[in-house]
């Protein structure tokens, strides 16, 4: 240890190093009780000084100090064991992983000391109720990444580049953002081998030679027998592994050196614009509590975050949501325990959202016409639990993007190199006709129109929407349903689609139904509708109609179905328009018979998913007893004028 150089005791806790008033303060667990510390690094300085750490400070398997004496030059570090040297996993900065995809040995990067001071003025978290939110996932490379973006050069795929999209995405109605992972990682997947040399990441065909053997790896590329030292390696571009938890990611940021200020100017823009931030991150099974819960921690108090998406392990949400600090910030994952969270009683705030495909699959299986499909459609459309959201989504980061659900019915994973074998088959898709793309305009109009169809289910859902980014406007992956390694146009956007077809239409339609689904209370309620007319105004807050009125067909071979939400349920300074939403995905037209309103109201057309250009205006319909459908399409109707309330004379004694 340098003569300069003194270790003090510390209490162990919190984990990682920071430079404090006495000096720089340690705290590590290292596997090993002897022959462990840490290299400390002035700048430009490779070699380090070595601090050792003594048994006397060794709480079970951690080691806690405070390294007094002169500290000020100091500025990297890394821990050290056994002739090895390996990153805090602990540590709020990484420095060596800010290109992207380079292959960089451990013992190659650097962990920082000091975190950068940062003036977060006025913000604010929006905290926005679960039915009042919209959520627009996307991957902060992947969204602004591709020329087409319109963002300058050194801006594309970074925070700055995000922030330049925030005004368009505000424009969308939504209220959240959800980040795919971007906290620091290696994105190369290199996996060992049994001799411990570095090889890539084995596509099809890959094996081991038998021990009898030189031991050599051979692969096989795409047809092509290829050794270790040609096989390209695969970028894991979207980012579910283990990483660094207390890091931003520092490929993602225009000026490396300061990733930590970039995220948290992105998250204070976003915030002024009422848009939250949710980040994605993927643990271990074998993720330890204290590592789970304090990343958590340091990315809600340090970057202001407003939620988690946890992936991976099934016990990392539960400890999230039994840590008290973290009891407001949204939680999101694949079932919760709600019993033990809650212990039987009714949470305060809904914080908790259950993430899953339900929605997904109902809404698909009824938009390419299944049998059988109506009564998974009609639940997942009411779902709405008093212990948490639900957030609702056709398309998300896996699985074909929006566009090609409606032109692919088998995927085309040839490119990640598996032999088309990864990512799923149940897509639940229909191509409307013809595999691909196409120029015949039949097909691109019902395309088209089976997207309006499918936003509209979105948005009229009782769930939290959600939409994957670029899906608004028609931005395609040619057909590849699991793009984790595509880190090129097809895991980009392309913003050129924006300008396409019927794509601004689409867009412009999406802005139409979130502005209508956020007029209206009735259309994004914070309980579940009770299916019953418990206000004795004559109508139940939410009923079922079909060819004839209150008599829906929900047979197994039924494709259409009517719904009418009834205003008067709303408080009467509201807005108290009934809605009803004709759902056609016949083949055939149907005749749905309407129900008669208030004295004093009429039907009138709101939308029509057959013709677009017919979105925004209202037309007084004729028949006020029917209305036709056509095939595989869905009419928005809304009531004109107010009830008439009658008065009731008082019968003289």
């Amino acid at each position: 240890m340098n003569n300069n150089l003194r270790l003090a005791f510390s209490r162990p806790y919190p984990m990682g190093v920071k430079r404090t008033s006495d000096g720089i303060r340690v705290c590590a667990t290292f596997a090993t009780r002897k022959n462990c510390g840490i290299v400390l690094y002035k700048k430009n300085d490779r070699n380090g000084t070595l601090v050792t750490f003594s048994d006397d400070f060794r709480y079970g398997k951690v080691f806690c100090a405070i390294i007094c004496g002169e500290t000020d030059e100091f500025i990297n570090y890394m821990l050290y064991e056994d002739g090895n040297l390996f990153a805090d996993p602990y540590t709020t900065y990484v420095e060596g992983l800010e290109k992207w995809g380079k292959n960089v040995k451990d013992e190659n990067i650097l962990c920082r000391i000091d975190e950068s001071d940062y003036d977060w003025g006025f913000d604010k978290h929006p905290r926005t109720k679960y039915e009042n939110s919209f959520v627009y996932t996307l991957h902060v490379r992947g969204y602004t990444k591709s020329p087409t973006s319109g963002i300058e050069l050194k801006k594309r795929g970074t925070y700055k580049g995000l922030i330049e999209k925030i005004a368009y995405i505000k424009s969308l109605g939504v209220t959240a953002v959800e980040l795919m992972p971007a906290y620091e990682m290696n994105v190369l997947d290199i996996p060992k081998n049994g001799a411990g040399a570095n090889v890539g990441n084995m596509p099809e065909g890959s094996f081991l030679h038998s021990s009898g053997t030189s031991g050599k790896v051979i692969y096989s590329e795409n047809g092509s027998i290829k050794n270790g030292n040609s096989v390209r390696q695969k970028i894991n571009f979207w980012g579910f592994k283990e990483g660094f938890y207390f890091a931003p990611r520092t490929a993602f940021a225009m000026d490396a050196q300061n990733a930590d200020l970039e995220f948290k100017d992105m998250v204070k823009e976003m915030h002024k614009n009422g848009i939250e931030v949710i980040m994605q991150f993927y643990f271990n099974e074998d993720a330890k509590e204290d590592l789970v819960c304090a990343a958590v921690r340091h990315w809600v108090f340090n970057y202001h975050i407003d939620g988690v998406h946890v992936k991976g392990s099934y016990l990392a949400p539960g400890m999230i949501a039994a840590d008290p600090a973290l009891s407001d910030i949204k939680i999101w994952y694949y079932g919760f325990d709600y019993g033990r969270i809650y212990s039987g009683k009714k949470p305060e705030i809904r914080n908790l959202a259950e993430f899953k495909p339900d929605f997904m699959y109902a809404s698909r299986r009824f938009l390419k016409g299944d049998d059988n499909s109506l009564g998974d459609f009609i639940k997942v459309m009411l779902e709405n639990s008093e212990y948490s959201g639900n957030i609702n989504y056709l398309c998300d980061y896996e699985g074909f993007r929006l566009a090609d659900l409606v032109s692919y019915e088998h995927k085309r994973n040839e490119t990640n190199g598996e032999n088309n074998s990864d990512g799923t088959d149940n897509n639940l898709s229909w191509n409307c006709g013809i595999e691909g793309k196409t120029r015949k305009t039949a097909i691109l109009n019902l395309r088209a129109k089976q997207i309006r169809n499918a936003l509209t289910m979105l948005m009229f859902s009782q769930g939290t929407p959600m939409i994957f980014g670029g899906d608004e406007f028609g931005n395609s992956q040619e057909g590849n349903n699991n793009p984790y390694c595509q880190d090129n146009a097809t895991g980009w956007i392309d913003w050129s689609q924006a300008e396409k077809g019927f794509n601004p239409e689409t867009a412009a339609y999406l802005r139409f139904l979130t502005e209508l689904r956020f007029k209206y209370k009735i259309l994004h309620e914070s309980k579940a509708f009770k299916l019953m007319d418990y206000k004795a105004c004559g109508y139940p807050d939410l009923s079922y109609h079909g060819i004839e009125a209150w008599r829906p067909d929900l047979s197994n071979y039924s494709h259409s179905i009517g719904m009418l939400y009834c205003g008067l349920y709303e408080k009467e300074e509201k807005e108290q328009d009934f809605f009803y939403i004709a759902y056609n995905m016949h083949w055939n037209p149907v005749a749905f018979a309407l129900p008669k309103l208030p004295e004093g109201m009429k039907w009138q057309l709101l939308n029509d998913t057959e013709h677009p250009s017919d979105n925004f205006r209202t037309s007084t319909v004729k028949d006020q007893t029917k209305i036709v459908c056509s095939e595989r399409s869905v009419k928005i109707l809304i009531s004109a004028g107010k009830p008439i309330k009658k008065n009731i004379k008082k019968t003289a004694k």
